[in-house]
């Protein structure tokens, strides 16, 4: 039998380091951790971060280990993230993510970031990635931070956001992903609706579109979006852990989702170092909706396929990429040898040495 590429389409060391911290934002800090610690169910709390591990500046080489080492995932989509209100600075430096890019790159893709609601500061930014060390996409969080205020913008906006994207399209970047359904404070609630992507989906019909976090709200509306846009796929982030804590959600969106638009346009991911991929793929290999949920909601049982476009090969056609090729490629790595002589014990690499890298 063929071996299944599995691709983590959501990998992003956050620092949230004392130096990184923005004091004022205490309750916010405190969130991240408990919806890290609510991820889990009681038999995996040997995944859980404590309070000195997810409080710190994480080291992107020990995430790899966790991400290759501890779990069978093939290649990862490291995604930048600016300032998000409860730091000081880049939450995902992308400067140090395409360092780790780099270092392995077999094993990553690399999306940019921009931290401006300025329009000309934010196309700035992102020329001097794109020149610098090279993107494979662009990530977007619908709120900014600038002089200690939250924006939020809308995806459809005039002024910032269709001038970035089309600045974005003739720098040759094809793919956009957007933190959408999930809301964060202190962002305002409003800029993570959807109901901006109507336009841009069409608009930009020659880019594909990620939303992040699908599945997590406004599920009709996402449906909906689905069925009008081929361009546009759901990164499973913060889903996918519902199979450890909510499986009757976790059916409910899955199946309703592939009942109406089938599986081809679903990414696994994991959003490490939020949560650890190897309980959610441990949780995943073989599953099926419960019977009680197929008559439920409506849906059909998971197929073979749908696990299969689900776990990479959705992923693998997005960025172009050859399963026999990444396979080949990553097969006697410094990662795979080192999970071939024993996979060690969840966050070993962080928990022998957080030395940032």
């Amino acid at each position: 039998m063929t071996r299944r590429v599995i691709v983590d389409a959501v990998f992003h060391p956050w620092n949230l380091s004392p130096e990184n911290q923005n004091p004022a934002a205490r309750a916010q800090l405190d969130a991240v951790h408990a919806s890290h610690k609510l991820s889990l169910d009681d038999a995996n709390r040997r995944y859980e971060l404590t309070d000195g591990e997810i409080f710190s500046d994480i080291s992107f080489d020990a995430l790899a280990a966790a991400e290759f080492v501890e779990s069978p995932v093939d290649l990862a989509v490291i995604h930048s993230l600016p300032c998000l209100g409860f730091t000081t600075g880049n939450v995902t430096d992308p400067d140090r993510a395409a360092a780790l890019r780099d270092r392995h790159p077999d094993r990553f893709r690399l999306y940019a970031t921009v931290g401006t609601p300025i329009g000309k500061g934010a196309i700035d930014e992102l020329r001097r990635q794109v020149d610098t060390f090279g993107v494979d996409g662009l990530k977007l969080y619908p709120a900014l931070y600038y002089d200690n205020q939250a924006t939020g913008w809308r995806l459809d906006g005039e002024d910032f956001a269709t001038p970035l994207l089309e600045a974005a399209r003739e720098m040759g970047i094809t793919r956009v992903a957007i933190h959408k359904a999930l809301w964060l404070e202190p962002a305002p609630r409003s800029a993570f609706d959807i109901d901006d992507m109507d336009s841009p989906l069409a608009r930009f019909s020659d880019m594909t579109f990620e939303m992040v976090h699908g599945g997590t709200a406004f599920l009709d509306q996402t449906i909906e979006l689905m069925r009008r846009h081929p361009n546009l796929y759901l990164t499973l982030e913060t889903t996918f852990s519902y199979i450890l804590v909510k499986p009757r959600v976790f059916d409910k969106v899955m199946g309703r989702l592939i009942q109406a638009v089938g599986s081809d346009r679903l990414l696994f991911a994991s959003g490490n170092n939020l949560a650890h991929p190897a309980p959610l793929l441990a949780a995943f290999d073989g599953y099926q909706f419960a019977d009680a949920h197929l008559d439920e909601f409506g849906i059909e049982p998971l197929t073979d396929r749908d696990r299969a476009n689900i776990l990479g090969d959705n992923a693998l056609r997005l960025h172009g990429l050859d399963p026999a090729a990444v396979i080949a490629a990553t097969a006697d790595d410094a990662f795979a040898r080192e999970r071939a002589a024993g996979i060690p014990e969840p966050w070993s690499a962080l928990r022998t040495t957080n030395v940032p890298a």
